[in-house]
C-alpha cells in the first residue's frame, strides 16, 4: 500500500513539473516611445498656424490629429552572408506629422538620394544653440553648393517672449545675394520669415503669423 501511495505522489509531481515546463503566457503588447515637440517648434497634434505671405496670400501649417507610428530606412543597403540585400531601419516611434511629414523634435526626415545613397536621415529644422549651423536641405553638391547655409544667430528674452533668431545665406548660384531671417517664439513656433536681396535691399519673400492654435 505504501508503495502505491509513493508512486501516485511521484506521478503527480512529474505531471506538475511537466505542466509548468510547457505553460503558455499571453504575449505582452508592443509599446513604442513617443517623440514629443520641443519648445520653439510646438507641433502638438491638432495644432495649426495661419500666415500672411507676401501681403496677399494666406497659408496654413497644420499638425495631424494624433501621434502616428513612423520609422525610416536609415542607411544604405548591404548584403548578408547569403548575398541577400538587407535594409536597415530606425526604431518605430510615435511622432507628430506637420503638413503630412514626420517631425522628430527639432528635426525632420530628409532623403539622401543616389548616387550618395538611397536612405533617410534626421535633418535639422532649428536649434537652441547659438552658433549652430546647418544646411536648410540636403543637396547634391557635385555641380556647386546651392544649399542655404543657416545659423542660429541669437536667443534672448524680449520682456514677454523667449525668442530664437535664425539667419541664412547662399554661397553659390543665383541666390548668392539673398539673405533669410526667421524668428521663433517659445511655445508658439515660427512667427516671422523674410528673404531680402542684399544688394537692392528689396524684400523678396515675407511670411507673418496671423493666428494659431497650440493644442497641448
Amino acid at each position: 500500500m505504501k508503495w502505491a501511495i509513493g508512486l501516485l505522489l511521484m506521478i503527480s509531481l512529474f505531471t506538475a513539473c511537466k505542466k509548468s515546463a510547457i505553460e503558455v503566457h499571453e504575449p505582452q503588447p508592443v509599446t513604442y516611445d513617443t517623440i514629443r515637440p520641443l519648445g520653439y517648434y510646438p507641433v502638438y497634434p491638432g495644432s495649426w498656424w495661419k500666415y500672411m505671405v507676401n501681403g496677399t496670400q494666406i497659408s496654413y501649417d497644420s499638425v495631424g490629429a494624433q501621434y502616428m507610428l513612423h520609422s525610416y530606412k536609415n542607411n544604405q543597403s548591404s548584403y548578408d552572408s547569403a548575398g541577400n540585400i538587407v535594409d536597415y531601419y530606425s526604431d518605430t516611434v510615435f511622432v507628430p506629422f506637420l503638413n503630412g511629414r514626420p517631425i522628430y523634435g527639432y528635426k525632420r526626415i530628409e532623403h539622401i538620394m543616389p548616387p550618395f545613397g538611397n536612405y533617410y536621415t534626421q535633418w535639422p529644422i532649428l536649434s537652441e544653440t547659438v552658433g549652430f549651423s546647418f544646411d536648410r536641405f540636403w543637396t547634391d553638391k557635385r555641380y556647386g553648393d546651392f544649399s542655404e547655409k543657416v545659423r542660429v544667430e541669437d536667443k534672448y528674452f524680449d520682456g514677454q517672449d523667449s525668442v530664437l533668431i535664425l539667419e541664412g545665406h547662399w554661397v553659390y548660384g543665383p541666390a548668392v545675394n539673398k539673405k533669410s531671417y526667421q524668428k521663433y517664439l517659445k511655445g508658439i513656433g515660427l512667427t516671422y520669415e523674410v528673404i531680402i536681396d542684399t544688394i537692392s535691399q528689396d524684400t523678396l519673400f515675407e511670411k507673418k503669423l496671423m493666428d494659431f492654435l497650440i493644442n497641448h
